[in-house]
């Protein structure tokens, strides 16, 4: 069913937290498209820090309140991650299309309630996968398909650095590979498209930063369609600096991908750059303008939940694998 929605859209927030500002900042630059008109949160110091950057004025103490009275076309949930079916289901009773920050839940089972939960209200729910585009595996999808490299067949890439989180997050017991990795394996799913089938993961917990039982991760994927894909992430090394360089061996050339650019490498080692237009803020925005335009249209948005669990599933068994020393096929998660 399509739906027409106002010009500019009406947007709230349900978390107020840092991340919010993330999705702010990408409004204010499209203010013809969507603009935020209420923000949800049990902290008053949040919901005040907010209103007084980007001058918002109507706010609501609880997400039920906000379902009933925000008079919003879409919201977007910025909560911590444990919390999200509790705050996400009133707003998909309520008919609100929602954006939701990643990861859609904290486990596989709790993102397959949410997945029902959506099915069942016949909402669209879709999740900020930005690294689509914050990183360039969308570039890369997209020259994949014009090249003459043929199949990508082995992956290699390190995202390394020292991070120091507070709050919340440093309550939970799964960490880089729920923070981050997330991010790889959707953009890995999206770039190739395709599924892995087995995935292998060693990983510390080192004393370098506070954090979940995951501070450094190495890992193998093997997918349908022959590719391997190997990661190295790490939250607590003195020596890495986020490049996260990802290098993309095909039959015949490669890509070289990151953050600002993407380069091919044909058969002759001659090598071409395309800069990447896409800000962490401006990708962030698409993830919103996409489910807006999914409204109109009458269709599921690129980043839906009904596609995210995919990438879910395969955090689950990178925990699996993780905890029990082997190699997981991904459909033992159910």
């Amino acid at each position: 069913m399509t739906k027409q929605l106002p010009r500019p859209a009406r947007i709230g927030i349900v978390g107020t937290g840092n991340i919010s500002k993330l999705h702010l900042d990408g409004m204010r630059e499209h203010p013809d498209r969507a603009v935020c008109v209420a923000l949800c949160d049990p902290r008053p110091d949040n919901l005040k820090a907010r209103q007084e950057e980007y001058g918002i004025q109507t706010t609501f103490p609880s997400v039920e309140e906000f379902a009933a009275k925000s008079g919003v076309d879409a919201a977007i949930v910025c909560t911590p991650t444990q919390l999200r079916l509790e705050v996400l289901e009133p707003l998909m009773q309520a008919g609100i299309p929602i954006l939701c920050e990643k990861p859609l839940a904290e486990t596989y089972q709790e993102a397959k309630a949410i997945a029902e939960a959506a099915d069942g209200y016949g909402v669209p729910v879709a999740v900020n996968q930005n690294f689509r585009r914050h990183f360039t595996f969308a570039m890369g999808r997209d020259l994949l398909a014009r090249s003459d490299f043929g199949k990508p067949i082995h992956l290699v890439q390190k995202a390394m650095g020292l991070r120091r989180d507070a709050g919340w997050r440093l309550d939970r017991h799964r960490y880089v590979m729920s923070v981050m990795s997330i991010h790889w394996f959707d953009g890995y799913r999206f770039l190739l498209d395709d599924e892995p089938e087995t995935i292998y993961v060693r990983g510390v917990n080192s004393p370098a930063t506070p954090g979940g039982n995951d501070t450094a991760v190495s890992m193998v994927l093997e997918f349908g369609k022959g590719a391997v894909v190997c990661l190295s992430e790490s939250f607590s090394s003195f020596t890495g600096d986020w490049d996260g360089t990802l290098y993309c061996d095909c039959e015949r050339g490669g890509l070289v991908m990151g953050y600002g650019k993407i380069e091919t490498v044909d058969a002759a080692r001659q090598k071409q750059a395309f800069e990447n237009p896409y800000d962490k803020a401006q990708a962030t925005y698409y993830v919103l303008d996409d489910l807006l335009s999914a409204v109109e249209e009458g269709r599921q948005p690129e980043t839906a939940v009904q596609d995210n669990i995919k990438s879910l599933r395969i955090m689950e068994a990178a925990y699996r694998s993780l905890a029990e020393g082997r190699v997981v096929r991904i459909e033992e998660i159910q």
